[in-house]
């Protein structure tokens, strides 16, 4: 990996070149408590002075909420179109927690079952990343994931007058060829550097005892009494797997004209935390109570995919956190899972 020191001077011609040459996402103020990655045609628009997670993950870039994936006729005989296609973007100020993100959707669309629809997204997607004190309902210190090793084109940190720049693709050293102005770090830029991390993970407020999850989750997964008290005020609304950055359920579904013959089929989000999730042919559900749905949704992210990948499905962001109506929290239920463990 290479490191480059951007002078604060130049980073504002930096971010024009690339709005005037690519189709640019980055952070923009929705209003006085959210931010959302969305098109940017003005240096000006972007805003990256947010502490709250933006509330919509980068995730919806790779993989939409709504997406079509064939168009269809049939007239004599059925004619299907793909509509596999993607532009080249860049995706700007994204923090550790949202690439991490990224790192773990690429694994789960690219392993047991290649999915075309995000391949092409993602080989066109150019990552800039951005370090930013996290909010109050982060953790993802405790997961692991506050730093990404991987997964960026170019990672930048703000040290004041200048950002620090990790390089770590190819195509993020060329990108600063062509449009920055940048100089080798030195070691006293690396100094500056490591000051800036070991006071940004100072500020994590929100903490969990991860350790031994994996086991502990077993010896409480038939605590009828701690699963009702957990998920008591839960709505089953399914918000927290919404705003997931790792979350990769979905339905699909076809919409036809009223015609009949002409249709697009779609892909759609979905939440295994709504009722009819689990319903099947014959009326049964799987999973009829929140109860259950919730221990699912906490086996999914914390032990699931430590099997599969080695890795947690939850990268700490405290999304979920922020969006439950129902004030319920999977950091305080790591910790009360090792609490009940304990006792």
């Amino acid at each position: 990996m290479l490191y480059k020191i951007l002078k604060k001077d130049d980073y504002r011609d930096f971010l024009t070149h690339l709005i005037e040459n690519y189709e640019f996402l980055g952070p923009v103020k929705k209003d006085s408590a959210t931010h959302d990655f969305v098109r940017i045609k003005n240096f000006d628009e972007v805003d990256t002075n947010y502490k709250r997670t933006t509330i919509a993950p980068a995730k919806k870039i790779l993989y939409p909420s709504t997406e079509k994936l064939i168009s269809y006729k049939i007239e004599g005989e059925i004619k299907v179109e793909s509509t596999v296609n993607s532009s080249e973007k860049i995706l700007f100020g994204i923090d550790a927690c949202d690439v991490n993100g990224l790192n773990f959707l690429d694994k789960f669309f690219t392993s047991d079952f290649a999915d075309e629809y995000y391949i092409v997204k993602r080989e066109k997607l150019i990552v800039i990343g951005l370090d930013r004190m996290p909010s109050e309902t982060n953790f993802s210190l405790s997961m692991g994931k506050e730093y990404a090793k991987d997964g960026f084109d170019l990672f930048l940190t703000d040290l004041g007058n200048k950002f620090f720049v990790r390089v770590g693709t190819y195509k993020g050293s060329s990108l600063l060829q062509k449009y920055a102005k940048t100089q080798d770090a030195s070691e006293a830029d690396f100094k500056d550097y490591n000051k800036y991390m070991e006071e940004y993970r100072k500020n994590f407020k929100s903490k969990v005892d991860i350790n031994n999850f994996y086991d502990n989750f077993e010896i409480i997964y038939d605590d009828k009494e701690l699963w009702d008290k957990v998920a008591k005020n839960c709505f089953s609304c399914g918000s927290c797997c919404l705003v997931c950055p790792t979350c990769f359920c979905f339905n699909v579904k076809d919409d036809m004209e009223l015609n009949l013959k002409v249709g697009n089929r779609l892909r759609e989000w979905d939440s295994c935390m709504i009722p009819d999730y689990g319903l099947v042919a014959g009326g049964h559900n799987f999973r009829p109570n929140k109860e259950n749905r919730l221990k699912q949704r906490y086996r999914c992210k914390l032990k699931t995919f430590v099997d599969r990948f080695n890795t947690y499905a939850c990268v700490g962001c405290g999304r979920c956190i922020e969006t439950c109506m129902a004030k319920i929290s999977i950091a305080d239920d790591i910790n009360l899972i090792k609490k009940e463990v304990s006792v």
